[in-house]
């Protein structure tokens, strides 16, 4: 197999699994707003006044259990989402930044300060 044939191989599994991912994200996440909304459980069976109220649960698994999965599904993604650029990088290079650097790092650098402002917001507890 020549390397540009894998590389399109590797290219095409990766999409699918970017695609199917993000299918997944979208599908949990509707699922944990629509039928698991805040307050239907949490995956924690009640106690005291509301010990008589079932826990919500779709397919055996509580709004809580849903989260993990939608969280895991979401790392899951960021690293897909990583190997795709790595594994485009010479197009976002040549083609999205017009062969010039500035547009390329300027974009990289926008992305990850809005993941360090996010990770660095002050938690106030109530």
């Amino acid at each position: 197999m020549a390397p540009s044939s894998r590389k399109n191989t590797v290219n095409r599994a990766l999409n699918l699994a970017l695609y199917l991912v993000m299918c997944w994200l979208i599908g949990t996440g509707l699922l944990m707003w629509a039928r698991l909304p805040p307050g239907s459980g949490g995956g924690q069976r009640p106690r005291g006044e509301h010990a008589g109220r079932a826990t919500a649960e779709v397919l055996g698994l509580s709004r809580h259990a849903w989260g993990d999965l939608h969280l895991y599904a979401g790392l899951t993604f960021v690293a897909l989402g990583v190997a795709h650029l790595w594994l485009n990088r010479l197009w976002l290079q040549k083609i999205a930044a017009s062969n010039r650097a500035w547009p390329l790092w300027g974009g990289l650098a926008l992305g990850a300060a809005i993941i360090v402002v996010l990770v660095l917001l002050p938690v106030r507890s109530g």
